[in-house]
C-alpha cells in the first residue's frame, strides 16, 4: 500500500458531528491518485490505519473525503476537532472495489440504500453515474436521525436542481416526525416493500448500491435479492467487522503439523522471503518480518491486503470482498489466510 503526505486543502463542516476534507493533489501524483467512483483512501495517524469513502466524481478534478465523528474513533475525533487546513495527512492511494458498473449508453433504474455516513461511497458514485449516462433514473434512499445529522444535504439538494429527470432522492428520518409515516423510521424490511410498492418500480431496477450499519445491509441486500435482483446486481460495503459470535477466534490451520512454512513474497515490485507463523495471519506475519504489508481492517471487508496465491495453498476464513471469480483466479485475502502447505508464493502486485 503505497501513502503519500498530502497538504489538507479544505475542511467543511457537513454536521456537528461530521466533515468533508478536500485534499491537494500535487501534480507528480495525479495519476497515482487517480479513481474510481466508490472507492476509499486509508490514512494513516500514529501507526492507526481507517478507511474513508472519496465522495467525490473521479471527473470533478477533486479528492474529497466525509468523515464522521465516532465516540472512540482516534482518527475520526482528530480529523473532526483537530485538523486544520495546510495540515498533512498520511493518505493512501485509492482502493477498493465498491460501485456499479458503467452504462453510459443504457437507460437504467438504480437503486441506492444508504444509512449514516454510508453516503459518502454512494455520492460519489451518484455524481459520475449522472454526469456520464443521460438516461440513467438514480433513485436515492438516505436514511438519518434526526435532519441536522444528514450529511452532504447541500450537494444532494443540488444535484437534484442540476439533474431534475434522473435524479429521485428521499430522506428518511429515524427520530424526526415530518407528518408523512412513509419517511419516519429505519430502512428496514417493511419500509423496503412500502418503498417498492409507493415510490419505484422494482421491474424496472438494474442495479442496487447499499451502504450503511451491517444490520441495515443485511436487511435490505436480503430484501433486494428476494424481490427477484441478481446478487450480481446487488452491491453492498461493510464499515465495520461483522463478528459471528459462533466463529472460533483464530482462523483455523487445516495441516496441524505445520508450525511455520516459507513464503515468498512479491509487494511493490521487491521480492522477500519470510517465514509464517502458522498462528498468525499472513498480514501479521509480514508486519512481524518487517514488511510493510498492505492492510486496514484485518477483517475482510475493506480489500485493501488482497492478493494473488501462485504457489501453495491457504485456509481462508469469512470475508464480504471475494467473489467465485476471484476464488478461481487464485485471489486471496491476506488477513484472513492461514497457511496449509509447506511452501507459499504470494504476489501483492499482479491483483
Amino acid at each position: 500500500m503505497n501513502f503519500h503526505s498530502l497538504k489538507v486543502k479544505n475542511i467543511k463542516r457537513l454536521t456537528p458531528a461530521s466533515v468533508r476534507v478536500d485534499f491537494d493533489i500535487p501534480d507528480e501524483l495525479k495519476k497515482i491518485y487517480t479513481f474510481k467512483a466508490g472507492q476509499y483512501v486509508t490514512l494513516e495517524i500514529d501507526g492507526v490505519r481507517r478507511d474513508y469513502s472519496l465522495c467525490s466524481s473521479p471527473l470533478s478534478g477533486e479528492w474529497s473525503i466525509g468523515i464522521k465523528e465516532k465516540s472512540e474513533g482516534f482518527i475520526s475525533c482528530y480529523i473532526n476537532s483537530e485538523l486544520k487546513i495546510g495540515d498533512a495527512l498520511r493518505v493512501s492511494t485509492p482502493r477498493g472495489r465498491f460501485g456499479i458498473p458503467t452504462k453510459p449508453d443504457e437507460k437504467r433504474t438504480i437503486l441506492a440504500f444508504a444509512a449514516g455516513s454510508g453516503i459518502t461511497p454512494i455520492l460519489s458514485v451518484l455524481k459520475y453515474t449522472l454526469e456520464t449516462e443521460e438516461w440513467v433514473n438514480f433513485y436515492l434512499f438516505y436514511s438519518n436521525r434526526t435532519p441536522q445529522d444528514v450529511m452532504f444535504k447541500e450537494e444532494i439538494d443540488k444535484l437534484k436542481e442540476e439533474y431534475p429527470y434522473n435524479f429521485f432522492p428521499y430522506l428518511f428520518y429515524s427520530q424526526h416526525k415530518v407528518g408523512n409515516w412513509l419517511f419516519e423510521g429505519r430502512l428496514d424490511g417493511p419500509k423496503f416493500q412500502l418503498i417498492v410498492n409507493q415510490l419505484v418500480d422494482l421491474n424496472e431496477v438494474d442495479e442496487t448500491i447499499v451502504c450503511g450499519p451491517n444490520e441495515m445491509i443485511s436487511v435490505i441486500t436480503d430484501e433486494v435479492h428476494s424481490s427477484g435482483i441478481p446478487k450480481e446486481n446487488i452491491h453492498f460495503e461493510l464499515f465495520t467487522v461483522v463478528k459471528d459470535p459462533n466463529a472460533p477466534e483464530e482462523i483455523p490451520t487445516e495441516n496441524k503439523e505445520l508450525e511455520t512454512v516459507e513464503v515468498t513474497v512479491e509487494l511493490d515490485g521487491e521480492v522477500s522471503q519470510l517465514t509464517w507463523d502458522t498462528t498468525k495471519n499472513l498480514v501479521d506475519a509480514m508486519v512481524d518480518a518487517g514488511i510493510d504489508a498492505p492492510y486496514s481492517c484485518k477483517g475482510g471487508i475493506c480489500s485493501s491486503c488482497m492478493c494473488k496465491i501462485e504457489e501453495g495453498e491457504v485456509t481462508l476464513s469469512e470475508n464480504f470482498v471475494l467473489t467465485d471469480s476471484d476464488h478461481e483466479q487464485g485471489i486471496i485475502l491476506a488477513c484472513c489466510s492461514r497457511p496449509k502447505t509447506n511452501e507459499i508464493r504470494i504476489n501483492f502486485d499482479d491483483v
